[in-house]
């Protein structure tokens, strides 16, 4: 039997990865199709250009991180 890589991450370490290569897809595909991605922030749905999403995205890990 293989091992996989990840057996070592706990169940929440693994579903922060798989919902980060989601967003990744989703991110993708509204860049393919020319859509927003619509986003509930502030109690407001909102629309958000994919680009503009990535940055925020991007924004928001590093903040997890302690970083900028």
């Amino acid at each position: 039997m293989i091992r996989n890589e990840n057996d070592n991450l706990s169940v929440t370490e693994k579903a922060e990865i798989a919902f980060r290569n989601v967003a990744v897809s989703v991110v993708e595909r509204a860049k393919q199709t020319h859509t927003p991605i619509i986003i509930y922030k502030d109690d407001r749905i909102q629309l958000v250009p994919p680009d503009e999403f990535e940055k925020m995205s991007k924004s928001s890990a590093n903040d997890d991180k302690g970083g900028k």
